[in-house]
């Protein structure tokens, strides 16, 4: 019976001691991000995986191993060797892409200790949306998955204000801003081809400004902005705004076939 007891209480020590951090940072896709991890100690090792199985990154009392490592991170990763005194053993990861997002976890072996790191991906749309006052805006964002039932999707304005939520394949208005009421659409329709567009209607002045589609699934980060001008005389819209117009259906056209 005491032996017993004494190897439940053991059991429990080595999980208190097992500790695990979570920190969320964001990278853009082409970019890189440095994904964080120390230790009060130095001469530790340290394996960085992706998901709890791909080899991302060891480093073995010091020395960096990269034997084993996925391919798909292959010449794109690197320590600070410099900074292992300090027990620095954070990682840069470069050319980020989208399945890149996702949970890493750094396991320092000596102190029975993890820390993970969420990584969402970041997609800035290179493209300016131009709208006008009383008129209505496509703005893109898609889904590399075609499980709709189980995609959940936040559109935010500004990083703050609640534009339109889908959640699990459903829209969603019940934490929408007063100011976007009955003045945004999506397309139900295309959820199960992965198509997550916002059409934002009767457009004001303070809607310019940035829109973020935020796939929490894939954490994937769609990121574009607004500009909302004066109401456009027939005849003068200039051949630059009409482009940008052109534009828009154009990748809305393909986000729906993708």
């Amino acid at each position: 019976m005491i032996i017993r007891c004494c190897v439940v209480l053991l059991h429990l020590l080595m999980m208190i001691n097992e500790v695990s951090l979570l920190v969320t940072v964001e990278g853009v896709v082409g970019g890189s991000v440095v994904l964080p991890c120390s230790s009060k100690k130095s001469q530790l090792t340290v394996n960085w995986r992706y998901g709890d199985r791909l080899i991302v990154y060891a480093i073995i009392k010091g020395q960096v191993s990269l034997e084993g490592q996925d391919p798909k991170f292959k010449s794109r990763t690197k320590s600070f060797t410099e900074e292992y005194l300090r027990g620095n053993f954070s990682i840069k990861l470069n050319d980020l892409q989208h399945t890149d997002a996702g949970e890493y976890q750094c396991y320092i072996i000596e102190e029975s200790k993890i820390e993970t790191v969420e990584l969402r991906i970041k997609v800035p749309l290179q493209v300016l949306f131009v709208g006008f006052v009383g008129d209505s805006v496509v703005l893109p964002c898609s889904s590399e998955q075609n499980t709709a039932e189980d995609i959940t999707v936040h559109w935010r304005h500004n990083d703050s204000l609640k534009v339109f939520d889908i959640i699990k394949g459903k829209v969603s208005l019940q934490e929408q801003d007063s100011v976007y009421k009955n003045r945004t659409e999506s397309f139900p329709q295309a959820f199960k081809t992965g198509n997550f567009s916002l059409k934002l209607n009767n457009l004001q002045y303070n809607d310019s400004g940035n829109y973020k589609c935020h796939i929490t699934n894939e954490l994937l980060i769609y990121s574009m902005e607004l500009l909302v001008k004066g109401e456009k005389d027939q005849g003068t819209q200039s051949r630059t705004e009409k482009i940008v117009a052109l534009l828009s259906v154009f990748i809305l056209l393909c986000i729906q076939v993708y």
